[in-house]
């Protein structure tokens, strides 16, 4: 017995929209082409033999097309109307997933949820970011008599007693600026980089394209925002001697004691380090995301977990490179003379004077910092995905 499709409640008048969208030629039925095609628009890329399937469910009465009261009869039950759920719950049988594209946020909202989500998550660990790189750079001696950190909690506590509780957030307006453009074109050109690897019907990248695609979006996202990076390590690493007084002037002393060069120190050696990172960083989140959690959405507990566990992976990768960076771009701070001759003597001579360990100075305080940072923006960003209706999906797992 068919349902009573004539109601006037929400639900049918969604689904009669629905219906109207796929009626391209609005002769009350949907054919098969008209089914493919008004997926198509909403994104979604089926499968002909799923189509079929589709086509074979519905038309109770086989004459090769949907009627609006079979489209009621098998789509009224089903708990959302949202176009995806609703090729879920149509193929709920079907052991075949779904591969479709997520209609395509505006850039301004990936903006938003990208920058807020580094926003907060760099501003709660900035204590930690700090001393991280006071650590990397104190052998320098950048300062005549300046605090010697070892240890965190002491650290934190010299840090402290030194320049107060604003000392711990030293660099972090500059780190604040920089992680809102750096996130969303990190975020934007991994999704545009990753569409083009993705073949028709192809769900993953594999474990050689993802860190490519990752690498590209990293080193994408640096070159846009470097000079900000830069001018944020020379703010974070004084102490005593103030020699800039916030972003405009830093960047006004580099230009006129150093040229526009100077706001590039230690870029060849970023790229090193931050287009491995990110890489490593992308790849084991989707690996792990893959194996584990089979393309279903992830519980929040598995996000932080799985977001920690990477970013401390791609970190003790690539740490070393991160210090040596650092040292490069702190180095000639008013005038002082150049310790180091690029990337590969700063590395020689770290090895020499401090040792192998000296590459990672500075790294209990970056991990300690890693994990909440990662949970921290997870966290953030999934709340901003949910505020501003963006849907990230690429595939749909049928039940």
């Amino acid at each position: 017995k068919r349902k009573d499709s004539s109601g006037s409640d929400d639900r049918t008048r969604n689904l009669r929209d629905i219906f109207n969208t796929f009626d391209k030629d609005k002769d009350g039925v949907i054919d098969r082409h008209e089914l493919k095609r008004g997926f198509q628009d909403h994104g979604m890329e089926i499968q002909e033999d799923q189509i079929s399937k589709m086509m074979d469910i519905a038309d109770s009465n086989k004459n090769h097309k949907i009627e609006w009261e079979e489209f009621y009869d098998l789509l009224s039950d089903s708990k959302s109307h949202d176009i995806e759920d609703i090729a879920e719950y149509w193929l709920q049988y079907s052991s075949k997933p779904i591969v479709h594209a997520p209609t395509e946020a505006p850039s301004w909202k990936l903006l938003l949820a990208g920058g807020v989500a580094g926003a907060v998550s760099r501003t709660c660990t900035s204590p930690l970011e700090r001393l991280k790189i006071l650590n990397q750079v104190q052998s320098m001696q950048l300062e005549k008599g300046g605090p010697q950190y070892a240890g965190v909690i002491r650290s934190l506590i010299t840090m402290f007693k030194t320049e107060g509780f604003i000392g711990f957030f030293k660099g972090n307006g500059t780190n604040v600026i920089r992680i809102v453009p750096y996130s969303a074109i990190q975020f934007l050109s991994y999704e545009k980089y990753k569409k083009l690897f993705l073949g028709q019907g192809q769900s993953h990248l594999t474990t050689g394209q993802n860190l490519f695609v990752g690498g590209s979006a990293g080193v994408t996202s640096l070159l846009f925002t470097y000079p900000l990076d830069l001018i944020r390590s020379r703010l974070t690493v004084q102490v005593h001697e103030q020699r800039y007084n916030g972003i405009s002037d830093a960047y006004k002393k580099i230009v006129a004691e150093e040229g526009y060069a100077g706001l590039y120190k230690g870029l060849f050696t970023s790229a090193l380090g931050v287009a491995p990172y990110v890489a490593i960083n992308f790849t084991t989140y989707e690996s792990l995301k893959f194996f584990f959690s089979q393309d279903r959405h992830l519980t929040i507990p598995e996000s932080l977990a799985f977001g920690a566990l990477s970013g401390a992976t791609a970190q003790t990768f690539t740490y070393p490179i991160d210090l040596l960076r650092r040292r490069l771009q702190v180095q000639g701070i008013g005038g002082k003379p150049k310790i180091y001759n690029g990337p590969y003597d700063a590395f020689r001579k770290v090895i020499q004077e401090e040792g192998f360990k000296g590459l990672y100075k500075g790294m209990i305080p970056c991990y300690l910092k890693v994990v909440p940072a990662i949970s921290i923006s997870f966290s953030v960003y999934e709340m901003m995905k949910k505020l501003l209706d963006i849907n990230t999906s690429k595939i749909s797992i049928q039940t």
